[in-house]
């Protein structure tokens, strides 16, 4: 079945990152997330206040390394700067390696990378599918391998929890994707392949799960409907 953006799908099976979706990636969501390219700007911008000389900075989930890539070019001036890429699709890591020679991209899933002192994490649309129950153990390995001062940016599509407004939203979504060129085949198509794989939670549920990660300081800093933006300091 057809996704969009000439993404094929085998019928009756699950989304995948691979099979070729790397090709394709970087047109594909900014076609389906709101605000995809404004939210790495907002990350950029928010990166100066932990981005220094010597700092280190990861990316989880970096995919195919756009967002890692900007702040590269934001902070490069900067003194023995460091940004890694976690990705644990090789297809995704060969894109982004091929765009940004100049960063490491390590191919591993983010439970097994091992995190260096690190002044900045970001996990831009990623930790959604990882699922439930490991996320609080990786949010504390982020939250341990931060400095003091320290901050982990999360963006995530959440769940609203009136029945009433959740009816709205997931209709505004529909029309956004519509607007971006998806036909309505190809809408449900990718609604069905995200079962089981994309399990979201609702604002409530994220925020309780950094701050039993460790994050006293989590706020929103960006929201377009159910997709949420938020800032955790240690």
């Amino acid at each position: 079945m057809e996704v969009g953006n000439d993404i094929v799908i085998q019928n009756g099976t699950q989304w995948s990152f691979g099979n070729g979706v790397a090709q394709h990636f970087d047109e594909h969501v900014r076609q389906s997330i709101p605000l995809y390219d404004e939210g790495h700007d907002l990350v950029c911008h928010l990166s100066d206040f932990f981005i220094r000389d010597h700092s280190l900075c990861y990316e989880l989930g970096s995919a195919t390394g756009n967002l890692i890539g900007k702040l590269y070019q934001r902070h490069k001036s900067k003194k023995e700067v460091r940004f890694i890429g976690i990705e644990e699709i090789p297809e995704m890591n060969q894109v982004a390696q091929s765009k940004f020679p100049e960063l490491e991209f390590i191919t591993s899933s983010v439970e097994e990378a091992r995190l260096e002192p690190s002044d900045l994490i970001i996990s831009y649309y990623f930790l959604q599918f990882i699922l439930p129950d490991k996320r609080i153990k990786i949010l504390s390995k982020i939250h341990e391998s931060l400095v003091e001062g320290g901050a982990f940016i999360l963006f995530e599509k959440e769940i609203m929890t009136d029945p009433k407004v959740n009816k709205l939203i997931v209709s505004n979504y529909i029309k956004f994707k519509q607007e971006h060129g998806f036909s309505p085949e190809e809408i449900l198509s990718k609604q069905l392949s995200l079962e089981g794989v994309m399990i979201n939670h609702t604002h409530a549920e994220n925020k309780e799960m950094l701050k039993s990660a460790g994050f006293h300081h989590v706020e929103t800093i960006m929201r377009y409907g159910e997709f949420n933006g938020y800032i955790c300091f240690k």
